[in-house]
């Protein structure tokens, strides 16, 4: 089955990378459907997250370790049910990331991660009870920074 994509065209669908999140994303609760889409030619820190139910639905998510490896969101057992048993290496953490046209105001969301269990592909954001993570973090220097 073909979809179409916002960014990245008709993509062939593999039923076995459909990403589920249960009771779908904040804000966005009909879209359950999802794929993890990356540019494989770049090593970007960027991956985008297409709702398969609707094409125009694509948010930008951050590899979050790659500019801050002491991310250590506290989230409770009761939070990530939805998502299934797994194993810390199972576990990908992306934080949403918000790209203006003035990339020097490029920020990423450390409040509320989205957790993804690699092992049967259930998804969960998850809203952080730590109060260490704000909802807007920009990220432009650490960015410009590593690239030096």
């Amino acid at each position: 089955m073909i979809i179409k994509t916002r960014f990245f065209g008709d993509v062939e669908l593999d039923e076995s990378k459909v990403i589920t999140f249960k009771d779908g994303i904040p804000g966005f609760f009909d879209l359950k459907k999802f794929l993890l889409m990356t540019d494989e030619d770049e090593k970007s820190p960027f991956c985008w997250l297409q709702s398969i139910e609707e094409t125009n639905t694509v948010f930008t998510l951050f590899d979050i370790y790659s500019i801050m490896p002491d991310y250590s969101p506290i989230v409770s057992e009761e939070m990530l049910k939805d998502i299934g048993e797994f194993k810390e290496e199972d576990i990908l953490i992306y934080t949403v990331a918000s790209i203006p046209k003035n990339l020097k105001e490029i920020s990423i969301n450390l409040k509320a991660p989205i957790i993804i269990n690699m092992h049967n592909n259930m998804a969960k954001q998850i809203i952080l009870e730590n109060q260490d993570y704000e909802i807007r973090t920009y990220i432009y220097d650490k960015l410009k920074n590593k690239g030096d």
